[in-house]
């Protein structure tokens, strides 16, 4: 079994106070509030959806009953955009990193958004990971405006 390193418990700390904040508010890199973000939590290594907000109905279509326990997230990914995502998020997963990508999905009615996907492992206070927390924001008027 391959040996992870975490950050300093100090770090973890502030790393967790700024994924908590992030995850209560979208705010881009001026300050301005933007538009809602789906939250999400879900286990270590399977990546099986233990939570989703409601706004994942808002962006993507789905109810949060529809989303959990179906694979929703990588069915929905846009065809070129899924070895790449998912290859990310297993490293990521492996190496106990934060998650950070952006890629296009296909919503339940056939649109195309564009989602920044941002998520950190939660850490109990003896060490162990206990969960990825995250939240997928709509950056679709970003990526059009470009």
């Amino acid at each position: 079994m391959q040996s992870v390193e975490r950050p300093p418990r100090d770090t973890q700390s502030h790393q967790a106070g700024q994924l908590e904040a992030a995850l209560s508010r979208s705010v881009d890199s001026e300050g301005a509030v933007r538009g809602p973000a789906i939250t999400y939590t879900e286990t270590i290594d399977e990546g099986n959806t233990v939570s989703i907000s409601p706004e994942v109905e808002d962006i993507l279509g789905y109810t949060p009953e529809e989303w959990m326990g179906n694979d929703v997230w990588t069915r929905i990914l846009h065809p070129e955009d899924r070895h790449r995502v998912v290859t990310s998020c297993h490293a990521a997963n492996r190496a106990r990193q934060p998650f950070r990508d952006e890629y296009r999905m296909i919503t339940k009615d056939g649109r195309i958004v564009w989602i920044r996907d941002e998520a950190a492992i939660v850490w109990s206070s003896n060490g162990e990971p206990m969960c990825w927390q995250g939240r997928m924001l709509d950056i679709t008027s970003e990526k059009e405006a470009e």
